[in-house]
């Protein structure tokens, strides 16, 4: 794609913009600068400093290929937009050179009020380093600077008056007339000490050019290249805001009569758990784009970008509620702490958003093709071996569509299972398979592990209670400071999975740094004994809890080791067991 660069003046380019032939395409954000940085950049550009490039796309005003929007404040020349250019990086300082040199009607980010911003003559042409060049006015702030008179008592230069060159001629001239009028003697000084060199930095600012980038048009069918137009986008955006499918999308369709930002508000309103779970806003954990996801899955599309940025809008609106639908109840699924959910009794143990898609998709088809347990009970084979291989970090697209379209093919068509089956019975029934290495967030191993001790019915040693009245934690079962103080502090098997569970703040304080032994006999932390009923949900067996009841103070450093890594294997072993066990897979020594 050929990028012509160029030159262009800034003001040139606002005006056109107020005019409506400079839009945005509908996925840019809101205008959000608040008026210090307003008037910051008119400082700028009045001392003639690098105020950053612009990148524009040229489009078919006839028929560009986003849907555009006028810049805020714009006053254009036609109700329907027909912009001869879309502004891809440029939209805050645009925007904001509208409102200070038109003062259209609305506050700013950080006013309630509307502002009127205003150039100080004097103190330009005296201190042009000063801060006050530039200021700003609320209505009630004004003192009178809406009425000319008041303006040339006191040198200031309303911005209205430097859109235009001849806006600020009139203006000048007036302030020449009235001086004449009113100060001999000021008007002998302003004719020879400063009216030529107002008049030069006017005339700077407003022949004030900028860098400016313009990408050629692109056909509106051509979806490679509207994709690599995005991808130009997420590299020189400013703003530092990713660009996501469901913004691309929302500008596509919305020439189609599509409105998927109303589309998404609508969910919201009937699936309270997508509400909930993306706080209403499509951003949030890129709900929007999961949905989008899964709408394509569901029209059985891969979910690449490509594809997403040109899904076509026949039905659009209809599948896009199957989809929502579906995605509310795999959250339901996803939530549900019973033997046939996936414990993720908190949003943080989500072992990955990228499966979402795929579980809604498929637990849609089994529902509405009324399929029965078989299908069931290979859904949730399907996640939890997606969760235990990790196959979800990496390449979700492309696994997505494969995914699908074999488990859908082999409940229907009675085809050969998914290969991710064969995937998890080498790898996680291999006698070398191990999760110990698992120690943060950052591992679907982690989180999914945890899923299993909320469907196992771990409850706080303390309280006694289901972890759905509980605002339990991940924490030590070996302090760390006792490990410490007995010579242990490598991180990693300090602080891995298999020395993790779930129990409260509060119980873990009282724990703070004792020896197990000394915590797991105390009724401060069990109230009711440290029995193996208690212990077992927690993935502790009776050889553990023999351990922990061995690990004492006083045990020497090469005892207290020989004693954690006992724990650690057994623990280990009793997670494994449980992970073959949902993933459906056996053991090594029943292969």
């Amino acid at each position: 794609m050929e990028i012509i660069p160029d030159k262009r003046k800034l003001v040139g380019l606002v005006e056109q913009a107020h005019e409506g032939k400079l839009c945005l395409p509908n996925f840019q954000r809101d205008f959000v600068w608040p008026r210090d940085q307003v008037a910051d950049l008119l400082r700028s550009i009045l001392r003639r400093y690098f105020v950053g490039s612009l990148l524009l796309l040229r489009c078919d005003p006839q028929k560009p290929p986003f849907a555009p929007v006028f810049l805020r404040g714009a006053k254009p020349l036609y109700q329907q937009a027909r912009p001869e250019h879309l502004v891809l990086d440029g939209q805050q300082r645009l925007t904001s050179l509208i409102y200070a040199l038109t003062a259209p009607d609305y506050p700013l980010k950080d006013s309630s009020q509307r502002r009127w911003f205003y150039v100080d003559l004097d103190l330009l042409r005296a201190e042009p380093d000063n801060h006050e060049i530039v200021f700003d006015c609320s209505k009630r702030e004004l003192d009178g600077l809406d009425e000319v008179e008041a303006q040339y008592k006191r040198r200031v230069l309303p911005c209205t008056r430097l859109l235009r060159s001849g806006d600020f001629m009139n203006w000048r001239d007036g302030l020449d007339d009235w001086l004449r009028d009113h100060d001999a003697e000021e008007h002998q000084r302003f004719r020879k000490e400063w009216r030529d060199g107002a008049t030069k930095a006017i005339n700077d600012f407003q022949t004030f050019e900028v860098p400016l980038v313009e990408l050629p048009r692109v056909d509106d069918g051509d979806t490679d290249a509207i994709g690599r137009v995005c991808a130009i986008f997420e590299k020189l955006n400013s703003t530092g805001i990713e660009l996501s499918v469901y913004d691309l999308l929302t500008a596509r369709l919305y020439r189609s009569g599509i409105k998927i930002h109303d589309l998404w508000e609508h969910a919201c309103k009937e699936n309270t758990r997508l509400a909930t779970w993306s706080e209403g806003k499509a951003d949030t954990n890129k709900f929007g784009v999961l949905v989008i996801r899964t709408l394509a899955v569901l029209r059985g599309l891969d979910p690449k970008p490509r594809i997403l940025i040109d899904l076509k809008p026949e039905g659009f609106e209809r599948d896009w509620e199957r989809s929502t639908r579906a995605m509310d109840r795999a959250l339901q699924i996803a939530t549900d702490i019973g033997q046939d959910g996936f414990g993720v009794f908190d949003r943080k143990w989500l072992p990955g958003f990228g499966l979402l898609p795929v579980l809604a998709a498929l637990r849609t088809e089994i529902e509405e093709r009324k399929l029965g347990e078989g299908p069931r009970a290979d859904l949730r084979r399907w996640y939890w071996s997606n969760v235990f291989l990790e196959r979800y970090s990496s390449a979700i697209e492309s696994k997505s569509r494969k995914d699908y379209s074999e488990l859908l093919a082999h409940w229907v068509e009675d085809k050969p299972e998914p290969a991710v089956f064969a995937e998890a019975r080498a790898r996680i029934g291999a006698s070398g398979f191990s999760v110990a290495d698992s120690a943060s967030f950052a591992s679907s191993v982690y989180s999914g592990i945890f899923s299993l001790l909320a469907i196992a019915g771990g409850r706080d040693w303390r309280r006694g209670e289901s972890i759905q009245l509980q605002d339990l934690e991940d924490h030590h079962i070996f302090p760390r400071a006792y490990l410490r103080r007995h010579g242990i502090s490598n991180k990693n098997e300090v602080n891995s999975i298999v020395n993790r569970t779930l129990i409260s703040d509060e119980t873990n304080g009282k724990i703070k740094d004792k020896a197990p032994a000394e915590y797991i006999a105390s009724p401060e932390i069990s109230p009711s004994g440290a029995t193996e009923a208690l212990l077992a949900p927690h993935f502790i067996s009776p050889t553990g809890l023999i351990v922990l009841k061995s690990a004492t103070e006083g045990l020497s450093k090469e005892a207290a080791a020989k004693k954690y890594e006992e724990f650690r294997k057994n623990r280990e072993a009793t997670i494994i067991a449980k992970i073959r066990d949902v993933c459906g897979v056996p053991s090594p020594d029943r292969k």
